[in-house]
C-alpha cells in the first residue's frame, strides 16, 4: 500500500494539468440574503461578510435574495453586494416548498422577487430553489423547469449541501440564553464541518461521476459566515482548493446533467449518485444531521462555563470610564429638549469592583437633576458585565455589556416601568481619537435594530 501511494504521488507530479490531478475548485453562494438582524444587525453582518471576502481575496460570490426580508434597513444591502462585484440571484419572496405550494402561486412568488432584483447591475437570472426542493411531482417539477426556461433563468443547483444554518441557530440560542460562547472553538467546528461536507461531496462525485466538478457550496447569510468565512477560505486553499466565481462553476458540464430522481434536496452530486445506484443512506453526511451537529457543538466545547473572575477588558473599561464626560446636544436641541449638553459622571464603587454613574443635562450653563443613575459591575453568576440603570417614574433598565471587537462594546438592556410594556434598547460604544462615540438603537416592527442617536462624549479635565 505504501509503494502504491508513492507511485500515485509520483504520477501526479507529471499529470498536474490533467483531470485526475487538476486543482479542485469551488464557488461560494449565500442563501436567504439579506437576513434580518440577529446577534449582529443586518448591516453589521453584511459589513463583516464583505470585509472577510475582500480580505481573503474572494473576488466574487453569489447572494440569493429572499425578498420578504427586504425593508428600509436591508434593501440598501443589495447595492453593497453589487458595488463589491458580487452576484445577485433569485431565491423567491416567501421561501416556500415547491412540493407544498400550488405551481401558479410558486411562479408568481418567483416573479415578485424577479421584479425586485432585476435592475441591479450584478443581477443574474439564476434561481435557487428554497430548501433545494425542485418538487416531488413530475408534472409540477417539469412545469417549474419550463417556466424558468421561458424567463431565461438557469437552475442554481448546489453540489455541496450542509446545515450551516443549524450551527448558526445553536449559536444564536446560546447567546439568547446568556451562555458563554467560545468563538475559537466555534470557528474550529464551523470550518471542520464545512470542510468535511465539501470533501464528502467530492468523494461521491469521484466515485459516481468519475471526476471532481467545479463545486458550488451552499452557505447562508448568517452571523457564522460573517465571523468565519475567511477562515474557511484559508483552510480550503491550504488543502489545495481554488475559490472561483459562481459564473465559472455554473459552466461545468454537470450543469447540463439533469438528475432523473425527484429528490434533489442534497444537491446535484448526490442526486446524480442516486441515479447511478447509490444507497441514499450513504449520501447523508453529518453536516446534514441536526442531532449530530448538536452533539458536535457539545464535543467541541463551544459553550463554556461562565467565568467567575472579572476579565481584564472589563477592568480596563471601568478604569477608563471613571471621570466626567460631556456630549453636545446641539443636533437634537429643541423647545421640548432645551439642553445644550449632557453629562455623565462615573465614580468607583466599593473596592473598585464596580462603577456608579449619573446622567444629567446642562441648561443655561447649569446642571439639571439626574435623569438616570447607573451601576456597572461584573456578575459572576452570569459570567457577564452587567449594567443596571434607574430613572424617573420607576423606570429600570437591566442588561449586559460585551465586546463586539477590540474597538467596540455592545450593551443590550430591557427597560420596564409601571404601566408600560417592556422594551429593549441597544447601545454601541466606540472609542476614537476625539472621544467616545455612542449610538443607540431600537427595534423596529421587523425585529431589526434601527439607529436612533449618536453622541460624541469628551472626557473633561478636573478644571472643567
Amino acid at each position: 500500500m505504501k509503494f502504491k501511494n508513492q507511485l500515485q504521488w509520483i504520477f501526479c507530479l507529471f499529470c498536474f494539468t490533467t483531470e485526475i490531478c487538476a486543482q479542485k475548485q469551488i464557488a461560494l453562494t449565500f442563501d436567504d440574503a439579506p437576513r434580518p438582524s440577529t446577534s449582529l444587525s443586518s448591516q453589521q453582518r453584511t459589513d463583516g461578510l464583505l470585509q472577510a471576502l475582500q480580505s481573503s481575496g474572494v473576488e466574487q460570490v453569489m447572494f440569493f435574495v429572499t425578498t420578504k426580508h427586504l425593508n428600509a434597513e436591508t434593501k440598501p444591502i443589495l447595492n453593497q453586494y453589487a458595488e463589491a462585484g458580487h452576484l445577485i440571484g433569485n431565491h423567491s419572496d416567501q421561501h416556500q416548498w415547491l412540493q407544498q405550494t400550488q405551481l401558479a402561486v410558486y411562479q408568481q412568488d418567483f416573479l415578485k422577487t424577479h421584479e425586485h432584483i432585476k435592475s441591479y447591475k450584478t443581477f443574474k437570472p439564476m434561481f435557487r430553489f428554497p430548501y433545494l426542493d425542485e418538487g416531488r411531482d413530475q408534472l409540477k417539477s417539469q412545469g417549474m423547469m419550463e417556466f424558468l426556461k421561458t424567463h431565461h433563468y438557469q437552475n442554481a443547483y448546489v453540489t455541496v449541501d450542509n446545515y450551516d444554518w443549524y450551527l448558526d441557530k445553536l449559536y444564536q440560542d446560546a447567546l439568547k440564553t446568556k451562555q458563554n460562547v467560545n468563538l475559537l472553538q466555534l470557528k474550529k467546528l464551523y470550518v471542520e464541518v464545512l470542510w468535511q461536507a465539501i470533501a464528502f461531496s467530492d468523494q461521491i462525485a469521484m466515485q459516481y461521476l468519475g471526476r471532481s466538478p467545479k463545486h458550488i457550496l451552499l452557505l447562508h447569510d448568517n452571523d457564522l459566515a460573517a465571523l468565519f468565512v475567511d477562515d474557511l477560505v484559508d483552510h480550503l486553499r491550504a488543502q489545495g482548493w481554488e475559490i472561483i466565481s459562481p459564473l465559472e462553476a455554473y459552466h461545468d458540464p454537470i450543469a447540463k446533467q439533469e438528475p432523473k430522481t425527484l429528490f434533489k434536496g442534497q444537491g446535484r452530486v448526490a442526486a446524480l449518485a442516486r441515479d447511478a445506484g447509490a444507497n441514499p443512506r450513504d449520501l447523508v453526511h453529518v453536516a446534514e444531521d441536526e442531532e449530530q451537529l448538536a452533539k458536535m457543538f457539545k464535543e467541541y466545547q463551544v459553550i463554556s462555563e461562565p467565568s467567575q473572575a472579572m476579565p481584564e477588558w472589563f477592568k480596563q473599561e471601568m478604569q477608563n470610564q471613571v471621570g466626567t464626560w460631556q456630549a453636545s446636544n446641539a443636533e437634537f436641541q429643541s423647545e421640548a429638549e432645551p439642553f445644550s449638553a449632557y453629562r455623565i459622571e462615573w465614580t468607583w464603587g466599593l473596592g473598585q469592583q464596580s462603577v456608579n454613574g449619573r446622567l444629567f443635562a446642562i441648561h443655561n450653563d447649569q446642571p439639571t437633576g439626574n435623569f438616570w443613575t447607573f451601576k456597572q459591575y461584573w456578575d459572576p453568576a452570569q459570567g457577564q458585565a452587567r449594567l443596571i440603570q434607574m430613572g424617573h417614574g420607576g423606570r429600570i433598565g437591566d442588561g449586559f455589556i460585551h465586546p463586539v471587537n477590540e474597538q467596540q462594546l455592545e450593551t443590550i438592556q430591557t427597560f420596564s416601568a409601571p404601566g408600560v410594556d417592556a422594551y429593549s434598547e441597544r447601545h454601541l460604544n466606540h472609542m476614537t481619537d476625539q472621544g467616545l462615540v455612542t449610538t443607540s438603537f431600537k427595534l423596529d416592527a421587523y425585529g431589526d435594530w434601527q439607529p436612533q442617536r449618536s453622541y460624541l462624549w469628551v472626557k473633561q479635565t478636573p478644571a472643567e
